[in-house]
C-alpha cells in the first residue's frame, strides 16, 4: 500500500488550520464573556492577568508570572472596585483570586 504524503500533508494542514481557527474562537467568546475585566483593568494587565472563571461571585485570573501576581493582589481592592463599577448590581464580585 502506497502513502501519497502530499496528500497527506496537505490534510494536516487544513486540520491545523481549523483547530488554530477553533481556538480562536474560543478565545474570543471567553475575551467577550469576561469584557468588563478588560474595561477595568486595561490592555496592559489585561495581558498579565487573563481570567478563567467565575462562581459564586468570585473571580479567578490566572496571572502570567508570580512578580505580577503579587503586585495584583496589592491592587486587589482598587480593581474590584472598578471592575464593580462596571458590573450590574447583582452580578458585583466579592473577591478576586489572582493564581
Amino acid at each position: 500500500m502506497l502513502i501519497d504524503f502530499k496528500e497527506h500533508a496537505k490534510r494536516q494542514t487544513t486540520l491545523n488550520s481549523e483547530i488554530s481557527s477553533l481556538f480562536g474562537d474560543l478565545k474570543k467568546q471567553k475575551k467577550k464573556r469576561f469584557d468588563y475585566w478588560y474595561q477595568a483593568v486595561g490592555e496592559k494587565i489585561g495581558k498579565l492577568a487573563i481570567p478563567t472563571y467565575k462562581k459564586n461571585d468570585v473571580l479567578y485570573v490566572s496571572v502570567v508570572n508570580p512578580v505580577s501576581r503579587f503586585e495584583l493582589t496589592r491592587m486587589k481592592p482598587e480593581i474590584l472596585e472598578s471592575v464593580n463599577k462596571l458590573l450590574s448590581e447583582n452580578k458585583k464580585l466579592k473577591d478576586i483570586i489572582f493564581k
